[in-house]
């Protein structure tokens, strides 16, 4: 179990920059995942994979946005 924990605005940043890596096609790296796990804990990588999700729809939507203009 990871010992780290996070704030409020440490879980918005983290969603942020999944959001930003979603949108430009990063990977889900495994070894960065378990190290924002131990640092942040189970809410802080919760906030970024959610963010990263997110950022993945928000590409998508803009690539079937170029696609049907």
């Amino acid at each position: 179990m990871a010992d780290g924990t996070s704030s409020g605005e440490e879980n918005a940043n983290l969603h942020m920059r999944g959001v930003n890596e979603g949108r430009a096609g990063e990977f889900l790296d495994g070894e960065e995942l378990l190290a924002i796990l131990d640092v942040f804990g189970e809410e802080g990588l919760r906030a970024y994979i959610v963010g990263h999700l997110e950022g993945l729809d928000d590409a998508m939507e803009g690539l079937e946005e170029e696609e049907g203009a």
